[in-house]
């Protein structure tokens, strides 16, 4: 099998395994996660320009965001075209990813642009998501694959999140519901992925 029909194949299954030598490789510094910690380092810098609007303005946490966007975007694909598929991008993109999008809720619900309920609704989804991935990890050595729904979601709250800061009403409202409903249903997927591979694996034990 190609390279390419292997990492086709590895969006495609809902689990995988550390033993899977052939798609992960134990190098640390790679591109993607490079480009992935960065938006790590990135974060404090954003939410201390978002926490200080009316000194700065938009311009820098807009600017900030757009980089943290950007490289989200890349970093998966530049992983497959560089064969750099890791165990610890697996792990590490989306533990960033629901960072960010959990510090940005708190942040600006405590500013006013969302409702504090979003904020808590987001930050219980993402911190059961992981606790029950880290016991996946830790009993199984295996890997949740996230759900097309849950590569979505992120995505999802930054648009809500910037439309609420550019102070668009309806549009801001539109996207926090669609944002919550996503959440909501995608926090429902991976549950049952959850479910399902811990009866699984009890199965075989």
């Amino acid at each position: 099998m190609s390279d390419k029909n292997k990492s086709a194949e590895y969006f495609k299954k809902r689990y995988h395994s550390k033993d899977e030598l052939n798609i992960y490789t134990d190098r640390v510094l790679t591109v993607p996660n490079i480009l992935t910690l960065s938006r790590l380092i990135a974060l404090p810098f954003l939410l201390w320009f978002l926490s200080n609007i009316d000194r700065f303005g938009l311009e820098p946490p807009m600017a900030i965001g757009a980089y943290m966007v950007l490289t989200d975007m890349f970093d998966g694909a530049l992983a497959k075209a560089l064969k750099q598929i890791s165990v610890l991008g697996a792990i590490l993109d989306p533990v960033i990813d629901k960072l960010v999008i959990d510090s940005l809720a708190i942040v600006l619900s405590f500013n006013g642009y969302i409702p504090i309920w979003a904020a808590v609704l987001i930050f219980s989804r993402d911190f059961f998501i992981l606790i029950f991935g880290l016991r996946i990890v830790l009993d199984y050595e295996t890997l949740i694959t996230p759900a097309i729904i849950g590569r979505i979601t992120p995505l999802s709250w930054v648009c809500t999140f910037t439309v609420s800061l550019l102070d668009i009403p309806l549009a801001g409202t539109i996207l926090l519901w669609i944002s919550v409903c996503l959440t909501v249903v995608s926090g429902l997927i991976y549950f049952v992925r959850y479910r399902n591979l811990l009866e699984m694996k009890k199965t075989k034990d």
